[in-house]
């Protein structure tokens, strides 16, 4: 006759090696899996970092006043870069902080938005309906691209020389926008 388990032995089990389960040539090419994938993260990251933004430089799009330009046209000083499109709530949602900090710091900060609407039509009246005083403009997907950009919203921080210090995905509140200039602009 089986006898059932005692409650206690059900409850704490009797530790049974790791080897038991996975033998010891089996766990090695997992772990050297797991560090090549860790160490590709760590290698994008930071070819992300501090690269150049020869690409993207030459892109035009159309600024809010009509004309076109480029970012070339915004060397001299940093600048931060926001994509952001009237269908995407965190986009709305961050814009007036970003309005804020442009108010405290757009003498030695150039802001730029950048629309990524489907159209000018989208993106002239969701402008005109907001609060932005800082410049904006519309371009296609190609500049979005040209900063490997994932998501929206996406925030590029740039150095005076044109530099990508930092590019952040998601949406910024005022505290984290001020702390990620401080941080990258300082």
């Amino acid at each position: 006759m089986l006898s059932r388990p005692r409650l206690w032995q059900r409850q704490h089990p009797i530790p049974v090696p790791v080897e038991a389960y996975y033998p010891y040539d089996m766990r090695a090419p997992r772990l050297l899996g797991s560090l090549a994938a860790v160490l590709s993260l760590i290698a994008a990251a930071c070819s992300a970092s501090g690269s150049s933004t020869s690409a993207a430089s030459d892109i035009e799009f159309t600024m809010d006043d009509g004309t076109t330009a480029t970012l070339r046209d915004f060397e001299g000083k940093p600048v931060v870069v926001n994509f952001f499109a009237s269908w995407c709530p965190p986009c709305r949602a961050e814009l007036p902080d970003f309005e804020e900090v442009f108010q405290a710091k757009g003498n030695d900060i150039a802001f730029l938005g950048i629309n990524q609407d489907s159209d000018e039509t989208t993106w002239r009246s969701f402008v005109a309906g907001s609060t932005i005083t800082y410049p904006t403009a519309f371009t296609g997907a190609d500049l979005f691209n040209a900063f490997e950009g994932i998501g929206m919203p996406t925030t590029v921080f740039l150095s005076a020389d044109g530099e990508v210090l930092y590019t952040q995905t998601g949406a910024l509140s005022k505290s984290g926008l001020e702390a990620l200039i401080l941080e990258h602009f300082s």
